[in-house]
């Protein structure tokens, strides 16, 4: 598991206590969604990246990045609910 992917899955155990033991037993059966965990945890990083950034488009990528971890997240519950 790479960086990305390991720290995406804990963030989303802690965003979904709920799904946790099927996240886990899922993240180690399916490279699909351990990759999206990974996309997942990138798109968290661009948002706060971009949260704090001072450039005139910064607004607009911090948007852009929210509605990638939206449609990244729906993804993801597909895959374990």
């Amino acid at each position: 598991m790479e960086h990305a992917q390991k720290r995406g899955l804990a963030r989303l155990l802690l965003r979904w206590p709920e799904y946790r033991v099927n996240l886990q037993r899922r993240a180690k059966e399916d490279p699909y969604l351990l990759d999206l965990i990974g996309a997942y945890e990138t798109a968290c990083e661009a948002v706060e990246y971009w949260s704090h950034a001072d450039t005139i488009v910064a607004s607009e990528r911090a948007e852009e990045y929210r509605q990638l971890l939206i449609a990244t997240e729906h993804d993801i519950l597909t895959k374990i609910v």
